[in-house]
């Protein structure tokens, strides 16, 4: 006989032979995987932690137009998947670093929550210090990063931005903006004339000619001063 769990939390997802009901996550980001036929949520818990939902070609249509990014939904009868042909990956890297992705069948139900919860839940996922990514180099793992501009200009050869950013570690990492992440022109060139604090999501860890360095990706996407306990971190060191 199958065991159902009532959950709020990632970790406590620990068994590919369980049901699950999920109390409440935000639903961070949706792509469609055109090569393996799959729609992809990235999903974030009370606890700012990350997970990857699948959802099975056959059932995309029922959530493609939804318009469910950014918002809170409890999720009723999933099951885990541990195989690791089923971990979906964007040009070679895993979405998150985890056991298990949440299935979608054709029972589960995604259930919008009531707005006012969106003032207590969290809007950002945990992001790693840069000196943790920098001790940490051989990731194939799309990462987030938070940190105060301290220099960028414009790499003519491609329009990209070239950025360097330091968080509350003191490490300093340098981050390339290639033409696809969603932020205003005018917005990153104020963040590098007064030195604002940015949230940049899904970009890859790189190194060329022995230097180490951030890459955006086309679904990256950046947040300007950013309301998360890293930025505030940041504030308080460097104001």
């Amino acid at each position: 006989m199958d065991m159902y769990f009532n959950v709020n939390s990632f970790r406590s997802l620990n068994s590919p032979y369980a049901w699950y009901n999920f109390a409440c996550v935000r639903i961070d980001f949706v792509w469609v995987d055109i090569r393996e036929s799959k729609l992809i949520m990235l999903v974030v818990d009370q606890n700012r932690e990350k997970m990857v939902v699948v959802v099975p070609s056959s059932l995309i249509g029922r959530y493609l137009e939804r318009g469910m990014q950014g918002r809170l939904y409890f999720i009723n009868h999933f099951k885990l998947n541990s195989t690791p042909d089923d971990f979906p990956k964007y040009e070679g890297y895993n979405f998150v670093d985890d056991q298990y992705v949440i299935i979608v069948n054709q029972a589960t139900r995604f259930t919008l929550l009531e707005p006012v919860i969106e003032n207590h839940f969290p809007t950002y996922p945990l992001v790693e210090s840069i000196e943790y990514l920098m001790r940490n180099p051989h990731q194939r793992n799309l990462i987030d990063v938070v940190g105060k501009v301290i220099d960028g200009h414009l790499l003519h050869h491609d329009c990209s931005i070239d950025l360097l950013l330091r968080d509350q570690s003191g490490y300093v990492i340098q981050l390339i903006l290639n033409g696809g992440p969603e932020a205003l022109p005018f917005k990153l060139a104020r963040s590098i004339q007064e030195k604002w604090i940015i949230y940049v999501s899904r970009v890859k860890y790189r190194s060329r000619g022995g230097m180490n360095f951030l890459d955006s990706t086309s679904i990256s996407r950046v947040a300007f001063e950013p309301v998360m306990a890293e930025a505030n971190a940041i504030r308080v060191i460097y104001g």
